[in-house]
């Protein structure tokens, strides 16, 4: 059976400390070394990590940011233009109603002179007509009937060449 020895009992844990001193000087602090280590560099790499994440974030805000303003002036640019062209729109209009009214301006002259012109010709020919009727009104030494008929067909003559 089982018999439990002191001798042995005591060099056992005799030896079980000696065994123990020496890997705590030997191999103890190079593991904890180790595992410090590890902890030191894992704590480092979150806190590179969050940095990095800050600023990430940081650069999206900026680029947030940059959209926004880039939409912005896209919009002033835009509404300038519209105004732009609303002004173009508006003197192109001005100038072609300018241009009309020259133009009716213009019309309106050539057609008072025309129908001067055609006063002038209708009166020339009225005077015509008229010395016309007193020469054979002269001619004919007539009574006054005979008179009056002859005007009243010169003047239905007269008409006659006037509508021709």
């Amino acid at each position: 059976m089982l018999e439990l020895d002191p001798g042995m009992m005591v060099w056992t844990w005799i030896t079980f400390f000696i065994v123990l001193f020496i890997l705590s000087k030997i191999a103890l602090k190079p593991l904890l070394g180790v595992v410090e280590n590890r902890e030191k560099e894992i704590s480092d790499n979150l806190d590179k990590a969050r940095k990095e994440r800050e600023e990430s974030e940081a650069l999206v805000e900026k680029h947030r940011k940059m959209i926004e303003e880039a939409e912005s002036e896209g919009q002033k640019i835009l509404k300038e233009n519209q105004k732009l062209a609303e002004n173009a729109r508006q003197e192109i209009l001005d100038k072609a109603n300018q241009e009309s009214d020259k133009m009716i301006e213009k019309a309106k002259e050539e057609i008072v002179r025309q129908k001067a012109g055609a006063l002038a010709e209708l009166k020339a020919e009225v005077a015509d007509l008229a010395v016309g009727a007193a020469e054979k009104i002269i001619e004919q030494n007539l009574d006054k009937d005979k008179q009056k008929s002859i005007v009243e067909n010169y003047i239905k003559n007269m008409s006659k060449t006037i509508n021709n």
